[in-house]
């Protein structure tokens, strides 16, 4: 069975917590970082949300290694920071996709359609 876990900072924690996941509260990224390596050793996890700022700012070896594991799948969440729409939405929503189903996807313009 898949099994979720978020790493994420002490301020946003307890939202995951009372929804039922398993989460990892950490102050840096070194911490982050060292929870990831002790989740990846163990194998038992199918998700790994980590948050944006923290995951940014881990070795960009782990990173990379990261980027190309699909299991389990590490994909990055944002701080609780309000989304803007636009470009830089639809480039999140088509980065995610693309590592949920291994292909890349754009979207068409935004306008009114005749």
């Amino acid at each position: 069975m898949g099994r979720l876990i978020v790493i994420t900072t002490p301020d946003i924690a307890p939202g995951f917590q009372l929804a039922g996941v398993e989460t990892f509260a950490v102050d840096s990224a070194a911490q982050a970082e060292a929870v990831l390596r002790t989740l990846l050793a163990g194998g038992e996890a199918s998700l790994i949300a980590v948050r944006q700022e923290l995951l940014q700012a881990i070795d960009p070896r782990l990173r990379r290694q990261l980027d190309t594991s699909y299991s389990p799948v590490v994909m990055a969440i944002p701080g609780g920071t309000p989304t803007r729409p636009g470009e830089e939405h639809r480039q999140r929503i088509a980065e995610l996709i693309r590592r949920a189903i291994g292909f890349h996807i754009t979207f068409g313009a935004e306008g009114p359609r005749d």
